[in-house]
């Protein structure tokens, strides 16, 4: 028999830009330190972020983002790795904000032209 693996399963954070912070597990709360953060899968984050994104006023950030978690990327992690991480994160947290406003724009304009 063939051994066949599976690739290892990501596991997300959510970005709380109305709260400038990580959310905890559990959906319990939110902290600022990332190993504290709660790992979530990408289905549960999503469904949070979705949730959300219901009091989502245009030309605001979006209140919440899925960010793929720094162990998804490596499974060591050096003491400058550990040292840069909230910096990387904050980044990752950014560019997931901007993306978010993008497939907006796009979405809305997608349906000005299909109301036409």
């Amino acid at each position: 028999m063939r051994d066949i693996q599976e690739p290892p399963v990501k596991v997300w954070l959510v970005w709380s830009n109305e709260h400038g912070a990580w959310w905890k597990p559990n959906r319990r709360g939110y902290t600022g330190d990332i190993w504290q953060a709660g790992r979530y899968t990408e289905t549960e984050a999503a469904e949070i972020c979705r949730k959300a994104a219901y009091g989502w006023r245009g030309g605001s950030p979006p209140p919440e983002v899925m960010v793929s978690a720094p162990e998804n990327d490596q499974d060591k992690f050096s003491v400058d790795d550990l040292r840069h991480m909230p910096e990387r994160m904050a980044a990752r947290a950014q560019e997931a904000t901007k993306d978010a406003i993008a497939e907006r724009r796009a979405a809305e304009q997608d349906r000005e032209v299909s109301a036409r």
